[in-house]
C-alpha cells in the first residue's frame, strides 16, 4: 500500500507499522480506561467515607432516642409504682 508516509525508503506502511499504530491506539484506550477506573475508585472511596460518617451520625441519633425512650419508660414505671403504692395505702 503506497501512502507517502511510513518507514523505509519507499514511503510504504509495512505490516509492523500497522501493528505499531494499532498497539498505540489500544494503549491510549487502555490509558483512558485506567484513568477512568482511578477516578471511579476515588469517587467510591469518597462516597464510602461520607456514607460511613452519615451512618455513624444516624446511629448516634438513634442511640440518643433510645436513651430518651428508656428515661420515659423508667418514669412511667416509677409513676405506676407510686400510683399503685398510694392506691394500696389508701385502702389500708
Amino acid at each position: 500500500m503506497r501512502t507517502g508516509l511510513g518507514s523505509g525508503d519507499y514511503g510504504e506502511f509495512t505490516f509492523l507499522d500497522i501493528i505499531n499504530l494499532i498497539s498505540f491506539v489500544v494503549g491510549m484506550m487502555n490509558l483512558n480506561e485506567n484513568l477512568t477506573q482511578g477516578d471511579k475508585q476515588d469517587l467510591l472511596e469518597t462516597f464510602s467515607t461520607k456514607a460511613d460518617m452519615l451512618l455513624k451520625e444516624i446511629h448516634s441519633h438513634l442511640q440518643d432516642q433510645d436513651n430518651k425512650i428508656d428515661m420515659i419508660l423508667e418514669e412511667l414505671r416509677n409513676d405506676s409504682r407510686r400510683n399503685f403504692q398510694s392506691s394500696g395505702s389508701a385502702h389500708d
